[in-house]
């Protein structure tokens, strides 16, 4: 009985420790951010891009669309890491994902143009040993839908 209520204390302070304790320690570490001004739907300002023609944004999540032929491609759903303005902000001023394919991996970076434009930063590393050269790109959106297209 003695060790029974012994084990059973222990096993207690373990789990208030182990989940409290480390609950704790995050919430003092990181702020909850705020609503970002960047959710909605965002398309490319140019219609004859070649790189990301349409990206959704909800909160860290994003969903991003690229420009294949003859439909967009879809990236699926990232979740992204979310960037306050300055440590004592709460607001959500960048967003950066990171996307893994068989034969590339993209970072990309999202913020808000003081014009109210979405700017991407797209950074491309080529990861098949194709030989071709990783690169860079920078596209605008403005918010919108895109037309409904029946594929």
């Amino acid at each position: 009985m003695v060790i029974s209520v012994m084990l059973t204390a222990i096993a207690t302070s373990a789990i208030v420790l182990g989940c409290f304790g480390t609950a704790s320690l995050h919430a003092q570490g990181s702020r909850a951010m705020a609503p970002s001004r960047m959710d909605g739907d965002w398309q490319n300002v140019d219609p004859n891009t070649r790189d990301l023609v349409e990206i959704v944004i909800k909160g860290v999540k994003i969903h991003p669309y690229g420009q294949c032929h003859p439909t967009v491609c879809d990236w699926g759903v990232i979740k992204a890491k979310s960037f306050a303005s300055n440590v004592n902000s709460t607001d959500i001023s960048r967003l950066l994902a990171k996307k893994h394919n068989d034969f590339d991996t993209v970072e990309i970076t999202l913020s808000l143009e003081a014009d109210g434009r979405l700017r991407a930063e797209c950074f491309t590393h080529f990861i098949d040993q194709s030989g071709r050269a990783d690169y860079s790109t920078v596209n605008y959106f403005n918010r919108g839908r895109r037309p409904y297209m029946p594929y």
